[in-house]
């Protein structure tokens, strides 16, 4: 699994939410020719120019489309049921792409009760040199509601989500750029956008000690995780500590590190007396949570051994963790402090 850019400029800071402008901007219902309210049409739902087109390409996007209102010849809308109670009559061209968001949002609201006209997947024909496309035929003149459903990209490391979106069945050149030509046409094609959603996953450390000598007391071991992006930049970092009273296993997970990270993990401190077994270093792919979920990929996991060498020094140690506090300060997370029931 490879880190794209796009999800590295994620982990500094979210991906932007791309709202998903209306397909129609404005209605002109002085058109030339009246609507054949008889015709059928289809709806093509593409990938378009979208910047994610690279990961749209290797999903399988699901969308559903519901029947918000009916047109008649001159280009008024009449709501239908579960969407009775939207007020569609001063959709002109006045309407503001605003003004299709919030009555995009408002039929959102109405979902609970609908049931979708047609379903299709977006995804790319295998073996075609196409984009990825789904297509609804054999559809009633009028306006839909478009929900494309939030879908992870190939390798889980991303999360897309969806805007609903209002669009005309048909619809003509005017009505989606305010100019050009008013023929209706009852076969467009529309895009889709989306905004990106960094996904994270976890790394569990285990330390064994084959061996422990009682009279030393407890003993800790260090650990430095570094993970760097494909230009060499250390894009995450993060030092833990396990603590151990006997022989046997300790494991410290370490969560929200950014999925599809290719992550270093460096045993720097050994404990008093005691002796790796083996390499001190290790490396894991991070899958993300929801790809481990779905059995996609497994959560990471390295393991080390220690055994006791014979010397006479004890100790253990604890590690200090601190927190941003948003206001350029930090809060010392301190182990140590005892905790208030």
């Amino acid at each position: 699994m490879k880190i794209s850019r796009r999800t590295r400029k994620g982990y500094a800071l979210a991906l932007a939410f791309l709202l998903t402008l209306p397909c129609l901007v404005r209605i002109r219902t002085e058109a030339a020719a009246a609507i054949d309210t008889s015709a059928k049409c289809s709806l093509t739902v593409s990938v378009g120019s979208s910047d994610y087109k690279e990961d749209f390409n290797e999903m399988s996007i699901p969308v559903s489309l519901y029947k918000v209102a009916d047109v008649d010849v001159a280009g008024r809308y009449t709501p239908v049921a579960p969407f009775s109670q939207m007020n569609l009559g001063n959709i002109g061209s006045t309407t503001t792409a605003d003004d299709w968001q919030n009555l995009a949002k408002e039929a959102e609201e109405y979902l609970p009760g609908a049931e979708a006209a047609a379903k299709v997947t977006v995804r790319k024909p295998e073996g075609s040199a196409k984009e990825a496309e789904g297509v609804f035929e054999d559809l009633d003149v009028g306006m839909y509601l478009v929900v494309p459903e939030a879908s992870y990209n190939a390798d889980y490391t991303v999360k897309y989500e969806f805007t609903p979106y209002l669009t005309a069945l048909p619809t003509s050149e005017y009505a989606l750029t305010g100019g050009g030509s008013d023929d209706w046409n009852y076969d467009p094609e529309i895009g889709l956008k989306a905004g990106g959603d960094p996904q994270y996953g976890k790394l569990n450390i285990t330390k064994v000690l084959s061996n422990y000598n009682e009279t030393l007391g407890r003993t800790s071991f260090v650990f430095q995780i570094e993970g760097k992006d494909e230009t060499g930049a250390v894009v995450y970092s993060e030092v833990v500590s396990t603590t151990h009273e006997g022989a046997g296993s300790e494991t410290v997970t370490l969560d929200k590190i950014p999925a599809g990270l290719t992550v270093t993990v460096t045993e720097v401190y050994s404990g008093a007396s005691y002796t790796i077994v083996g390499s001190d270093m290790d490396s894991a792919l991070i899958w993300s949570d929801a790809a481990v979920e779905a059995g996609a990929g497994e959560e990471a996991s390295v393991t080390f051994t220690n055994r006791y060498d014979g010397g006479n020094r004890g100790g253990y140690g604890v590690t200090n963790h601190f927190d941003s506090d948003g206001n350029n300060g930090w809060k010392w997370d301190n182990p140590t402090s005892p905790v208030e029931e």
